[in-house]
């Protein structure tokens, strides 16, 4: 047999795509789950999902006050959005969160967990345990423990509906690392062991959970003027490195450019990607300059 015999017996087995029609319709038609989502990044998510045609967004935050007003800007797109408080450092709350999302949707198609708090910034010789813990508990346990539940409640479920050939999908999770995750700066030794450790909760679980479609990623955003930098940019960190990192990233940048990033990533034609890492820093972290 020849190599063009060959050659053309496997595109036929295995074709570039099984699909003749254009694509149509909602980018993100399903169910999304945001920790973290009343406000900052992890509500830009939410609205992004929203703007992408998510027939329900559930965002998850501690504060009621927040989630409020979260769930108003969610709802102003005229997608149906569920608030739920609890605490991510407490497996009760994540579980009975998870639960809520399910009995009001059936389902969760897609999850991003963004809660997270900035900690204390400190020489590491002087940082009180406490503080570290506390940074722990939110940024790596909270993660873990909603990775955890959101992977058994999409275990249960049938895969959303996908293109005809392509494969599978029961859910999609976008965990929050940081550029921290492969970077450093002195002082902030507690942010950035925890956004290291997402990159392992993150890798472990999309090894684990590919055989039952479902997807595990990350991202790293760069330097974006959340609520959590605000207090400390000016005074623990002066606004002329600030400026400068800005300047490295390329411009300032928008919450929404997170939101956009996170819908794409849970996708279904996202379906070969798993276990990655994508920043979204303007290229910050390739500029030696």
């Amino acid at each position: 047999m020849s190599n063009e015999t060959i050659l053309a017996k496997l595109f036929s087995e295995f074709p570039q795509t099984s699909s003749r029609t254009k694509r149509s319709g909602p980018l993100a038609p399903g169910v999304a789950f945001i920790t973290g989502g009343a406000r900052g990044l992890g509500n830009a998510i939410a609205v992004s999902f929203a703007r992408d045609g998510a027939r329900g967004v559930v965002i998850v935050d501690i504060n009621q006050d927040t989630l409020n007003e979260g769930k108003k800007i969610v709802e102003s797109y005229g997608t149906k959005c569920l608030a739920i408080q609890a605490d991510v450092t407490k497996e009760e709350d994540i579980e009975r969160a998870v639960a809520e999302a399910a009995k009001e949707f059936g389902r969760i198609d897609y999850a991003a967990n963004f809660a997270g708090i900035l900690g204390p910034m400190d020489q590491t010789s002087e940082l009180p345990l406490e503080g570290f813990q506390k940074v722990m508990a939110v940024n790596c346990t909270g993660v873990y423990l909603s990775t955890k539940h959101e992977l058994r409640q999409m275990m249960k479920q049938d895969s959303i509906e996908v293109e005809e050939g392509r494969v599978e999908q029961r859910g999609s999770i976008v965990n929050c690392a940081s550029i921290n995750s492969g970077m450093a700066l002195p002082g902030t030794l507690p942010y950035t062991t925890a956004k290291h450790a997402v990159l392992g909760i993150t890798r472990t679980a999309a090894l684990e959970a590919r055989s039952q479609g479902i997807r595990v990623n990350a991202v790293s955003p760069g330097f974006f003027l959340t609520d959590l930098l605000k207090p400390v940019v000016g005074t623990v960190v002066p606004m002329a490195f600030y400026d400068a990192c800005e300047t490295r990233q390329g411009r300032a940048a928008k919450f929404e450019e997170v939101g956009d990033v996170v819908v794409l990533l849970s996708g279904p034609r996202m379906s070969l990607v798993n276990g990655a890492n994508l920043p979204i820093d303007g290229g910050f972290t390739i500029n030696e300059a």
